[in-house]
């Protein structure tokens, strides 16, 4: 109906239907449970499932006249779909087609429809980044900014857990075992890990507790309402500590603190299982990168090359 704002998927009635039969609208909701209920996906993740979707059915929705069903959309309208998202960037249209691959992927795999039009799709390319990573010197700045007890707190966790910033704000007082010196994190996908708290981490949590606001909420870092931060403020509050430790334009987020915890680890020789243990990946492919990216470490060991082939002349060329 014009002017009606609806979500027509979040309306959409979560329906039996047979192979072939079942519509777009019905559809979704039947993915969505199966993403946050058998998968654990997070909530913000599922969000952004369906926000794909939707973009999804207005794009069939024009194109077409009307909406197809599932078992009508082809490969190249799925194509198509992924051409008129060329203007956002390329990690975002990759992220999309994923969605979509999962979402017929899914279907097929229940019976409702006979083939996945998202498979294997061509993808745009994405430039290859070198993670931001600080140099101990950097980290020691950081640190030395953060002068508030619970940004203080904040930061050398991040530094020494490597925790991602949704992590963050979800420790309740109950994952702290300070005896111990250990952490219960709460990551993607509902999966818990333990992680061992240096010393640093102990006496900055300890004195973030003498100074944290009396209230009834149970997770660490609460706002001065006593009410539980939301992951935006750590972005906040950690642009402030990066421009007054004098290292604003570096591309210091809560990600890169989660980078340079790992690079460390690898570049004091730790293997890479620990630290995939420690970050949390289901995939050791992920935990592969930072290996990729240490070209400080890459770069000492080639030059212990040096002499291989014998001594270098002043012009470049190899002596006898």
């Amino acid at each position: 109906m014009a002017g009606s704002t609806a979500d027509p998927i979040a309306a959409a009635p979560a329906v039996e239907a047979e192979e072939g039969s079942i519509t777009f609208d019905e559809a979704v909701p039947k993915f969505i449970e199966y993403l946050a209920s058998y998968r654990s996906y997070s909530p913000s993740t599922v969000r952004a499932y369906r926000r794909d979707l939707q973009l999804l059915r207005e794009f069939l929705s024009a194109g077409n006249g009307h909406l197809p069903r599932p078992g009508e959309i082809t490969r190249q309208q799925v194509i198509q779909f992924g051409v008129s998202l060329s203007g956002m960037a390329p990690l975002s249209v990759r992220r999309k087609l994923a969605c979509l691959s999962s979402f017929f992927g899914f279907l097929q795999d229940m019976g409702y429809i006979q083939g996945n039009p998202a498979r294997r799709l061509p993808l745009p390319k994405t430039e290859q980044l070198v993670p931001v990573t600080l140099s101990q010197e950097e980290a020691h700045q950081l640190v030395a900014a953060a002068d508030r007890p619970w940004t203080r707190c904040l930061v050398v966790l991040l530094l020494t857990t490597g925790m991602r910033r949704s992590e963050a704000v979800d420790i309740t007082l109950e994952d702290i075992d300070l005896d111990n010196g250990q952490l219960l994190v709460h990551g993607k996908g509902s999966k818990e890990r333990t992680v061992p708290l240096t010393q640093e981490a102990t006496e900055a949590i300890r004195h973030y507790l003498k100074h944290r606001k009396k209230t009834s909420c149970q997770r660490l870092f609460v706002s001065q309402t006593g009410e539980a931060f939301q992951g935006r403020i750590v972005n906040r509050i950690l642009n402030r500590v990066v421009a007054k430790a004098g290292l604003k334009g570096r591309g210091i987020t809560p990600h890169a603190l989660r980078h340079t915890f790992a690079t460390h680890l690898i570049r004091n020789g730790t293997d890479i299982r620990t630290v995939q243990e420690l970050l949390g990946h289901s995939d050791i492919q992920t935990t592969a990168r930072y290996l990729h990216s240490d070209t400080r470490t890459k770069q000492t060991a080639v030059c212990k090359l040096r002499g291989l082939l014998g001594p270098v002349t002043e012009d470049g060329y190899l002596g006898d």
